[in-house]
């Protein structure tokens, strides 16, 4: 007689309270699988395995209480063994299902594998659980059911990874969209199960059932199953919640640092001047930071393109500019160059461009760079430039060259003991005789050039500067390599550390053999002149003889007469000496102004250098009114004289203010 099968009937409170768990179980899921994304290193793994315990917890009772709510006729009851295997298998789905929905990109082909990987793990719970099962009566399955079981497992998986990957990363409170998805995973996991339940039908059995290591569930066991799964799934999203509060944090305090990082960056780009980029080469997509933007003076709302960088471009650069990156973008590589700007206001602005090439893993180039606003450098380079070529010239035309030697020795004669300048101008090369694209000489090659007879003094001098850290100056000559002698005149000044120690000499070189001959044909040309105006003094004195004779000859005869009367007034019986001592009186002061008169002749007559002195003018305009004025009485003129009185005493030479006297006296 065919066997009939046993009819079970549902608790309904009991599969409301599976369909409960599955709910909670997928909000579980949801949550967890954000904490696992979000951690790294061992975090994750912690994470990784804790979640897929909690989880696959909730599935398991989610099942048991299912399987709890169909009700037999007969007695029911579980291996326990086989029930911890089971729940063994939710755990390992569990942990599939985070570990693919835990990455940063989720593909269909992995989300395929996945699925089939975690259907494959709840329809292996599901029928390990039903083999737990211990009754007198035989299980049989429907193929049909059982296949469609697993393909709905296999489906529902593949909906659960889709939800839980794309709900993982609320943020905040429950989040209604991951609540929704939860909703719609915890209504679809009880299909898998009920399907799989449909599939089996029960017939009674003579034998008795195997109830070794068995157990039976009551109401009270039932309870306590839901209860522990309600704890170990409220304690992981208590978990979750309270290390999302301090992720939370923590990523509060990184973004004011970072907030704080950004601001500090912008201001020091404003201050030098310097933007950042970013350029994607494959989509041509350009970031731009706030410095940037204010470089190529456009408005931060807009958005930067090639187009628009293209037009700021001058149009001299253009084409460089654009083979360059051109080049780098095909090359991948660096690229560093300086170019012009030109400005809406006509304004030229130059800019240094530098980017570093980055490679992803699908081959396309990322550049990420910076663009320095050099214009105030290059003007500043310009001027400096501009500067040195005006000064070079100056120093070529002046015969002026500029150096610098270190502390060891001093001057442009003596060098550090390696022999090496620090600097020499251009024209200092030429003035010193050495070629200004041969390098700097050595000083043993310098030291030769300068003349055999100044070199000792040379040394004196300048080891007394570098000895007592004071300036020097001198003069030497040098011999150049053609044989020529130029006269050098070297002034040095020492630069000292704030602690005093000297740290070397600069000064110049001036070239003066031009005006050092200059000088020697100035002063022959003084005492030719000087020649000259004595000869013309004498042949005008030759001129005067007889009124000068005259003039010498009145004082004499003077001297000659008081002479005679002194005599007489001594010769009387009775000398008369006050008149004898008056009449000497009169012939010392004949002679005495006899002695004036030649002593001026002869001072005319005198070759010499000029004598520059105090002279009171109106005293020699009488001199040489006395001088003259017998010459004056030879051509019947009166010389009569009108003289300013208390007249300041003048710097000159009191001989050639007599000669121009007499000279202009002759002539009139």
């Amino acid at each position: 007689m065919a066997a009939v099968n046993l009819i079970g009937s549902y608790n309904y409170a009991l599969v409301a309270l599976s369909v409960l768990i599955a709910i909670f179980a997928s909000y579980a899921a949801l949550d967890l699988a954000g904490r696992v994304t979000a951690a790294g290193g061992w975090t994750r793994t912690v994470w990784l395995l804790g979640g897929a315990g909690a989880m696959g917890t909730g599935i398991w009772s989610m099942h048991y209480i299912g399987m709890l709510a169909f009700i037999l006729p007969i007695p029911v009851a579980y291996h326990w063994p086989t029930v911890l295997l089971s729940l063994f298998a939710a755990i390992l789905a569990s942990v599939v299902a985070l570990g693919v929905v835990s990455r940063q990109k989720m593909g269909w082909l992995r989300a395929l594998a996945g699925s089939v990987l975690m259907g494959a793990g709840i329809a292996s719970m599901h029928y390990i659980g039903m083999a737990a099962m211990r009754l007198p009566a035989i299980c049989q399955f429907n193929s049909f059911l059982a296949v469609l079981s697993v393909v709905f497992a296999v489906l529902i998986s593949l909906a659960a990874l889709w939800i839980t990957f794309h709900f993982r990363d609320g943020k905040a409170g429950i989040g209604w969209e991951k609540l929704a998805g939860a909703v719609v995973m915890g209504a679809a996991i009880p299909v898998m199960h009920y399907t799989g339940m449909a599939a089996a039908s029960f017939s009674p059995s003579g034998m008795p059932a195997d109830l070794s290591r068995a157990v039976s569930i009551s109401t009270l066991g039932t309870a306590g199953i839901a209860a522990v799964t309600f704890i170990v799934l409220g304690l992981a999203l208590l978990t979750s919640w309270v290390d999302r509060r301090f992720a939370a944090q923590a990523l509060e305090v990184q973004e004011e640092k970072l907030q704080q990082s950004e601001a500090y960056l912008s201001e020091a780009q404003r201050l030098s001047h310097t933007g950042s980029f970013g350029w994607r080469v494959s989509t041509g997509d350009i970031l731009w930071s706030e410095e940037s933007f204010r470089i190529f003076q456009y408005e931060r709302t807009t958005k930067p393109t090639a187009e628009l960088i293209l037009q700021r471009f001058h149009p001299e650069d253009a084409a460089f500019v654009k083979q360059t990156i051109e080049r780098a973008a095909q090359d991948g590589k660096d690229f560093d160059f300086e170019h012009r700007l030109l400005m809406p206001d006509g304004s030229v602005k130059y800019v240094h461009v530098v980017a570093h090439a980055l490679n992803d893993v699908s081959g396309s180039v990322e550049f990420v760079g910076a663009v320095m606003d050099v214009t105030a450098a290059k003007q500043a380079e310009e001027k400096l430039r501009q500067s040195e070529a005006y000064l070079a010239e100056a120093q070529r035309l002046s015969h002026t060259g500029s150096w610098a030697t270190g502390a060891m020795r001093a001057g442009p004669t003596y060098l550090p003991a390696t022999g090496e300048i620090r600097y020499w101008s251009e024209e200092c090369y030429r003035v010193l005789g050495f070629d200004p694209h041969g390098g700097q000489p050595q000083f043993e090659t310098f030291s030769q050039r300068i003349h055999p007879d100044d070199q000792a003094r040379v040394r004196e001098i300048a080891d007394t500067a570098r000895r007592e850290k004071a300036e020097f100056e001198m003069d030497y000559r040098i011999v150049h390599p053609g044989g020529e002698i130029r006269d050098i005149h070297t002034v040095g000044h020492p630069v000292l550390s704030p602690s005093g120690d000297l740290v070397e000499f600069v000064g110049t070189v001036i070239d003066v053999t031009e005006r050092k001959r200059a000088e020697e044909e100035r002063e022959r040309l003084r005492e030719a002149q000087a020649d000259l105006a004595r000869v013309n003094r004498v042949t005008t004195m030759g001129e005067l003889t007889a009124s000068l004779a005259h003039e010498v000859n009145q004082p004499i005869a003077a001297a000659v007469t008081n002479a005679n009367t002194c005599l007489r007034w001594l010769a009387r019986d009775h000398p008369d000496v006050e008149e004898a001592r008056a009449a000497a009186s009169r012939i010392v002061k004949d002679a005495t102004r006899a002695a004036d008169i030649v002593g001026r002749i002869r001072l005319l007559f005198k070759k010499g250098a000029a004598q520059r002195e105090l002279v009171d003018v109106n005293e020699v305009v009488r001199e040489m009114i006395v001088l003259l004025r017998g010459e004056a009485t030879r051509h019947n003129i009166l010389v009569r004289t009108e003289l300013a009185a208390e007249l300041p005493a003048v710097m000159g030479d009191r001989v050639q203010l007599q000669w121009e006297i007499a000279c202009n006296c002759s002539r009139c």
